[in-house]
């Protein structure tokens, strides 16, 4: 048990250290953070669920530059969750790197730009790679308006999916997702923004495995049980815009306008058409309008 009392998951055994330093006594750096941490994740069957280390280091120079990497170790483990009760499998050691850079550029108090970019690289379950790359955004021309991009690509191979029977089949998966939006303040009392949010998931079959649930073993390649595609596309959109008018304390109008969509799972189209069907295509189009008023001194 945590400190809010939560847990992850039930049967778990859990143990880990964590040690920061953080120093600011280096030339031209405002402050350098060391963090290294070691896990340790048990069932309660004495299984390996998690086990390894990593080492991080960030660096915040006098410029508001900022950069950090991490480097993560995985031992050998078990996986007794996908399974679903119908056997464990072992899952071989695993590594990771990733690193981010964020740069902040200030020519008056007028004017701000913030950039930032974030790459990790590293390996999935059954050890191939898995990439992801993003990019950050954040323009305040004036203190009356503010504008924010962020963008982030990920490549997988192969992310295994459990099929049933101790069947299982691994996917080439591609990731965009994709937030942009911007903020208006009309006054000190009135604000107009607008948001919008689109996850687009490919993923395609790529190889079959299986497994003996009498035995504690890797996942065995095979071949294709059949000739049905079990391709998958996930892509949702949400759009909102909202204007808030405080009133007085305590007594505001607030509008807001939703507009969602979820494109059916067989819909492999190109990035650009797909995200034209996520915008027409809705299934929540709504205006939501509350007014609060209160009585009294």
């Amino acid at each position: 048990m945590n400190d809010l009392g939560f847990l992850l998951r039930n049967s778990q055994v859990n143990l880990g250290y964590k040690v920061v330093l953080t120093e600011s006594n280096i030339p031209r750096i405002q402050s350098r953070k060391t963090t290294s941490t070691s896990i340790n994740q048990y069932n309660i069957d004495r299984k390996p669920l998690q086990f390894g280390q990593s080492i991080g280091r960030a660096w915040n120079n006098n410029k508001n530059c900022k950069f950090d990497f991490r480097f993560l170790y995985l031992s050998k483990r078990v996986d007794d969750s996908l399974v679903r009760g119908s056997g464990d499998f072992r899952i071989p050691e695993r590594y990771s790197f990733s690193s981010n850079f964020g740069y902040t550029f200030s020519s008056n108090t007028a004017q701000n730009i913030a950039l930032s970019l974030s790459l990790e690289a590293g390996q999935e379950d059954l050890g191939s790679k898995v990439i992801t790359s993003g990019l950050g955004l954040v323009w305040w021309p004036n203190d009356r308006f503010s504008f924010y991009l962020g963008l982030t690509y990920t490549d997988k191979e192969p992310l295994p999916g459990y099929q049933g029977s101790g069947n299982y089949t691994s996917f080439e998966v591609h990731q965009r997702a994709s937030k942009l939006g911007w903020n208006y303040y009309i006054s000190s009392k009135q604000k107009f923004s607008i948001s919008m949010q689109w996850n687009l998931l490919k993923a395609f079959e790529d190889r079959f495995w299986e497994v003996d649930p009498s035995r504690l073993e890797y996942l065995n390649l095979v071949a294709n049980p059949d000739n049905n595609a079990d391709d998958i596309v996930i892509s949702r959109l949400i759009f909102q815009a909202c204007y808030r008018w405080e009133i007085a304390p305590l007594s505001d109008l607030l509008a807001v306008y939703t507009r969602e969509s979820n494109l059916p799972g067989n819909s492999f189209f190109t990035f650009q058409d797909m995200l034209e069907q996520a915008w027409n295509y809705r299934i929540v189009n709504s205006l939501a309008i509350k007014f609060r008023y209160r009585f009294g001194v």
